[in-house]
């Protein structure tokens, strides 16, 4: 089967030059009153922007449910039914829907995260018709063949123990992460408990698959060479006769406050120590995020970043530091990872950590800091709405996460706004010891 890469959060690793360059063509050309909106009485919610710099279309489709959605038995759920629409309709064999796809020039891909499951095609225009006959039928139609059930199962069960229970870093966070979540579904990550894995009753996944996999639950995004007229019939033709499926469960869960700081240790065999931080933090749509979105950048990224500079390049402590947030519907977490240099205590990463946090609630930030923190955050923005699959990607996401594709327009305006003197008081909220959650890694037999 072909591998299927999550996307997580939006990434914040580009060059500044081009897309500041390329940035009044792209805004002239990426505007709001330019996405056609359409919703079939069966609930699916269609997006469409017409672009015709290239005779390409990129298709996303979005269903709003991620590991956010599970519970206790059907964790990791989400992940496996993403396998398993690769995997055989009525219509379409198993491997047939990537075997068409790339006769007809295109490709395509998936991912899962906290809070959404989006497939991905980009194709000719002249596919069109093909493409959307096969992705409405895999909505309505899979066959969750047993021989093919048992096969994912088992590929998905040795995806968790590469991915996780095998790799160090990979197990310590998702020990931080269920530490520091107690009560909310994130509590788990997206491929799940082993358990609950090899316990998945055939009988659950279908009856979870049409609950969430349905027209009133999925937003359809297409961008690219094509007559939205045209193509909203063709959308009408594969899409309009499928049935909307129960309303799903709300996620009403809220995580209680912390009230004090947790460690968790782990101890196993590994050749060197790992160490992770997490900090409660807001969902996306809170206005503090932004603001912390910022300290992310001065803390983060590049080489001048404060906790490289101080980690990596002056004191050599680890040979790797990195974090951040990320973009959810409810609260998640602020994470801080190192990888310590051999022969360094985590005691000593996490002092310089302390130190600098500490800095920061007591001195702000330097104005140039500041600056580069939106430097980057406005390339990025500008560099994924360059191409057709970054602009259906993102009207998706604002969509789902920010509850609107027309707050996409107004993200950059809400990072301006944001005064560098209210950083201090904000750092000072979040970075709070009570709402601390520390995870040691060490080689068995290894000194702290």
């Amino acid at each position: 089967m072909k591998k299927r890469k999550g996307r997580g959060q939006l990434g914040w690793f580009f060059f500044l030059s081009l897309c500041f360059l390329s940035a009044p063509f792209l805004l002239a050309s990426f505007q709001k009153e330019a996405i056609k909106v359409h919703q079939l009485e069966n609930g699916l919610k269609i997006l469409l922007l017409e672009d015709h710099t290239i005779p390409n279309i990129a298709l996303y489709t979005f269903f709003c449910v991620g590991s956010r959605n599970e519970r206790p038995g059907l964790t990791g759920v989400s992940h496996f039914i993403e396998h398993m629409m690769f995997n055989g309709t009525e219509k379409f064999g198993p491997g047939e829907f990537d075997r068409i796809m790339e006769f007809k020039g295109g490709s395509n891909n998936a991912y899962t995260s906290n809070d959404m499951t989006v497939y991905t095609d980009w194709f000719p225009a002249e596919a069109l018709e093909t493409v959307l006959e096969m992705e409405s039928d895999r909505m309505q139609g899979l066959i969750f063949d047993p021989q093919v059930f048992e096969s994912e199962r088992g590929v998905v069960a040795s995806e968790r123990r590469m991915g996780v229970e095998n790799n160090n870093d990979a197990l310590l966070y998702e020990q931080v992460r269920a530490t520091a979540i107690l009560a909310h579904p994130y509590h788990w990550d997206v491929i799940g408990w082993m358990s609950d894995i090899l316990s998945w009753r055939r009988e659950d996944v279908i009856q979870y698959y049409r609950t969430y996999y349905a027209p009133n639950n999925a937003v359809l995004v297409m961008v690219g060479d094509f007559n939205s007229e045209e193509a909203l019939n063709l959308i009408k033709k594969y899409y309009g006769s499928i049935k909307p499926g129960p309303p799903p469960v709300p996620v009403t869960t809220a995580e209680p406050p912390q009230l004090g700081p947790r460690r968790i240790e782990i101890r196993k065999e590994a050749q060197t120590p790992s160490f992770f931080m997490a900090f409660h933090a807001p969902r996306r749509l809170d206005p503090d995020f932004y603001g912390l979105s910022i300290l992310e950048k001065v803390l983060f990224h590049g080489d001048s970043s404060r906790l490289h500079r101080r980690l990596v390049r002056e004191e050599q402590l680890a040979i790797a530091v990195s974090g951040g947030l990320e973009e959810t519907i409810d609260p998640f977490l602020f994470l801080i990872y190192a990888k310590p240099r051999p022969g360094v205590e985590l005691n000593q990463i996490e002092r310089v950590i302390e130190e600098e946090l500490a800095k920061i609630k007591t001195e702000g930030i330097e104005a140039k800091e500041f600056e580069k923190a939106l430097n980057i955050i406005r390339s990025t923005f500008y560099r994924e709405v360059q191409t057709i699959s970054g602009k259906a990607n993102l009207l998706g996401w604002a969509e789902l996460i920010l509850g609107s594709y027309e707050k996409l327009f107004t993200v950059i305006d809400e990072y301006k706004a944001v005064k560098r003197e209210t950083l201090p008081a904000l750092a000072a909220k979040y970075f709070d010891e009570n709402k601390k959650t520390v995870g040691w890694l060490l080689p068995l037999g290894g000194e702290k």
